[in-house]
């Protein structure tokens, strides 16, 4: 055995004492798609699309995981830069202990199948010399994240397969892998001077794409590494210290029913044409939905409810479908993303986002920024109509965006939020609309790791359905 190698199993093993045991997965550590489904994930180490050129242990899904906090920072960050007209795309986020094991064996062992590629002028027993490799990686604290910046002038991203020819990560923009994000100046895992959050290597657009990224991390209390332009962790929560080893696993599909949901909200009406329902709040406890509270008034859109475009698995029986600009509020399953108000913070544990004069929400179904909420003064327009969201009533003070149509499908209904009334006998265009002290209490209520949602029908549908999706008794 080599004698680095030695060094590495000594290392490890004199370390193992300290390191939390490869169980199950801590209460703390989310999926993010859990919290924002809106940031793209490209998770590098669950297969071979990696300076090692296989997948790493420890990763049976490609699924990016990270710690509550750190997650629902990084979905302000999302929030951010979407009003930008801009994105996120993670490449890794937790990553097991035995993945970094994974990576120190490999920098021992005999081999480079990707290094063309990934580190074409560095030799891979210097990884730890130059920070490439950490022995114990902060990835499996929870807190750290390697990402990148999608938005304006990104070429599509490629389809990569292990016949892919390796092109040299530091290339120009046209030639290196495709990605989907703008140009970073380098490709992703990219060993080199060039993936130097400081180097003066790269093309100015490189540069101030970098600085983009690191501008709205930082904003979110995230910490850049100098060695890789990627590589950030969240600095706002010192109780990540514990290195964890728990594998990575698919998240249960919500294809049908309620999968794991631990928070419900049911809103019901008589017939499909009414403009008034009532709400109920449930929690999951011991895997059975028990009712928490009474039960609140809401009214609805204008002309009643339609069923849902999306999510297209969800049966659908005899009923209107909703539409573009139909005054219907959706029918279905829905879960429930960023919160939104007038107020600069909010106290909820959703993603929030204020409100500003010139944030929009676009309902033209031709533009590509369909069902987003966007910052006009920031955006490229490339749509003919769209709501504005800071008002001057009181309607949007608090809100939570209802994820009906997305990602978004043409022509099938956009803008649907949780919203204040009017009055407690005045329709919406499409929403669902309440009290504002009941619209506070789901600020209040909604947790992001119980995996939130809506279900909303009319009686006699929720009744006909109630035992195939697994629904709570009203």
């Amino acid at each position: 055995m080599p004698s680095a190698a030695r060094s590495l199993l000594l290392f490890l093993s004199l370390t193992l004492p300290c390191l939390a045991n490869a169980e199950d997965r801590p209460g703390h550590m989310v999926y993010l798609r859990t919290i924002d489904p809106g940031i793209e994930q490209d998770i590098r180490y669950a297969g071979a699309q990696n300076f090692t050129g296989h997948p790493l242990d420890g990763y049976e899904a490609a699924e990016c995981l990270l710690s509550l906090d750190a997650a629902k920072a990084l979905a302000r960050v999302q929030s951010a830069l979407r009003a930008q007209g801009y994105g996120l795309k993670v490449f890794d986020c937790y990553r097991p202990r035995r993945a970094v094991a994974d990576m120190g064996r490999f920098a021992t062992e005999p081999g480079d199948p990707r290094k063309a590629e990934f580190y074409p002028r560095v030799d891979k027993q210097d990884f730890w010399r130059l920070g490439y490799v950490a022995r114990v990686s902060n990835h499996s604290r929870g807190g750290t994240v390697d990402l990148t910046l999608t938005g304006p002038g990104a070429l599509p991203a490629d389809t990569w397969t292990p016949s892919a020819t390796p092109v040299d990560c530091t290339a120009p923009y046209g030639q290196r892998w495709h990605d989907g994000a703008v140009d970073m100046g380098t490709g992703f895992d990219c060993f080199d001077e060039r993936a130097h959050t400081d180097t003066t290597l790269i093309n100015p657009t490189a540069m101030d794409n970098r600085q983009r990224l690191t501008r709205a991390m930082e904003a979110e209390g995230f910490t850049g590494y100098s060695a890789e332009w990627w590589h950030f962790t969240y600095s706002r929560d010192p109780g990540l210290k514990t290195v964890m080893d728990f594998p990575i696993t698919p998240l249960e599909p919500m294809a049908q029913g309620l999968g794991d949901s631990r928070q419900l909200i049911v809103v019901t009406s008589k017939h499909w044409d009414d403009i008034q329902g009532t709400a109920q709040r449930y929690e999951r406890r011991d895997n059975r939905f028990e009712k928490l509270e009474a039960a609140f008034p809401v009214v609805l859109g204008k002309n009643g409810m339609g069923w849902a475009q999306e999510p297209a698995s969800l049966e659908k029986r005899q009923g209107p479908i909703k539409q573009e600009g139909d005054g219907k509020a959706p029918a279905g399953i829905f879960k429930l993303g960023t919160a939104f108000g007038y107020a600069p913070k909010a106290e909820t544990k959703l993603p929030y986002l204020a409100l500003t004069p010139a944030i929009e929400c676009v309902d033209d179904s031709q533009s590509k920024r369909y069902n987003q909420l966007v910052d006009g003064t920031t955006v490229a327009k490339d749509w003919g109509s769209s709501e504005r969201m800071r008002r001057s009533d009181d309607l949007y003070r608090q809100g939570i965006f209802i994820e009906h149509n997305t990602p978004a499908f043409p022509a099938a209904g956009s803008c649907i939020f949780f919203h204040i009334w009017r009055s407690p006998t005045t329709p919406t265009r499409g929403c669902t609309a309440m009290a504002p002290t009941d619209i506070e209490r789901l600020f209040n209520w909604l947790d992001p790791q119980q995996s939130p949602l809506l279900v909303q029908l009319p009686e006699a549908e929720y009744e006909h359905l109630r035992e195939r999706w697994q629904l709570p008794e009203r």
